[in-house]
């Protein structure tokens, strides 16, 4: 039997690295759950779908821990595909947020409150606050949702999943990453094509957001940063083969050559039509790497202030402009033998 305390998932739990941005106490947690994109009904009907095997009729599973849950954002739909559901975070103020909206979603959702809880990652709070206990081999899904590139031991964090995990239980992670403006309306181009003016926003972005070293790019933690700008390439190659099969990778990338900029039908779709430039700039506002900057900084010129007039100058958009947002984004998707 396993419970909370034991080294165990005590590791799967602290192996989550700690983002003391998300804990601060000025950090606003319901302004982060408001800008932040939601994971789509298709996603979770595609992970439905996987765990069991296209026979939907064996949903709802009995059990799901969400790993690193914020707020709750990839955690409440879970409740259309499993009975119980746990949310875990290093942050307190998170799970606070992620409580408080319990009566709310749920009753979204049309489901009984009772059938959803938050807890830190505190392993002995969460011993003090219910004595909850977990047995091996009895946990039907567990989620990781934009947070596994933080995890310390990617093998060792493999093995002690495959000992929760029920055979033929279903070990998911996936992530999205740099939103890029795919179409805009309302802009006064200076003869460029759409093409031009879409490769230069991207551009734009990845300077203030990585390449200039006086701005944010130096203010990632790493080398989580990395890890998911690279499509988790370093985690996947962790799995091991002996423990898990039917492993499915996807990823998807907008690409504006090809015109290919819109997610596929069984792509993690994730994706804000018609926003202001203004909407774009408030999701960019809650990056760990622009709240590390401010901290470092003081950042007194406002650096999304500099970049819009970089984009309206550059682009000839205006403060009517109106764009559509596409991230890039993967999921993968394992099996315990």
């Amino acid at each position: 039997m396993t419970t909370w305390g034991t080294v165990k998932v005590d590791y799967i739990i602290n192996s989550i690295r700690i983002m003391t941005t998300f804990s601060k106490a000025n950090f606003k947690t319901l302004q982060y759950n408001s800008f932040r994109p939601h994971y789509p009904g298709s996603f979770y009907k595609i992970l439905g779908q996987y765990t069991t095997k296209d026979d939907v009729s064996k949903l709802p599973l009995k059990k799901a821990i969400d790993l690193g849950c914020g707020t709750g954002v990839a955690t409440y739909p879970l409740l259309n595909i499993c009975e119980d559901v746990i949310g875990l975070d290093i942050s307190p103020k998170m799970i606070e947020t992620a409580n408080s909206l319990i009566p709310q979603r749920t009753q979204e959702f049309g489901v009984d409150s009772h059938r959803i809880s938050f807890k830190t990652c505190s392993t002995e709070d969460f011993l003090h606050d219910d004595q909850r206990q977990i047995h091996d081999n009895s946990v039907d899904l567990i989620t990781a949702a934009q947070c596994i590139h933080w995890f310390q031991d990617f093998p060792k964090f493999f093995r002690n999943a495959s000992e929760l995990l029920k055979p033929q239980g279903t070990l998911a992670y996936f992530y999205y990453v740099d939103p890029f403006v795919v179409d805009f309306r309302g802009a006064h181009p200076r003869g460029e094509s759409k093409i031009e003016i879409l490769n230069k926003a991207k551009e734009l972005y990845h300077d203030y957001v990585y390449n200039d070293e006086t701005l944010i790019g130096p203010h990632w933690e790493q080398p989580g940063r990395t890890i998911i700008k690279n499509s988790l390439v370093d985690v996947n190659e962790c799995i091991p083969q002996d423990l898990y099969e039917d492993i499915t990778i996807k990823t998807f990338s907008p690409n504006f050559e090809t015109g290919d900029v819109k997610p596929h039908e069984d792509d993690l779709c994730l994706e804000k039509t018609n926003i202001l430039v203004d909407d774009y700039l408030n999701y960019l506002r809650t990056y760990s790497g622009y709240h590390a900057f401010r901290d470092a900084t003081g950042d007194k010129d406002d650096v999304f202030k500099r970049f819009k007039d970089d984009l309206f100058a550059e682009l000839g958009w205006d403060e009517n402009t109106r764009i559509d947002l596409v991230w890039n984004t993967g999921y993968t998707f394992i099996r315990k033998k």
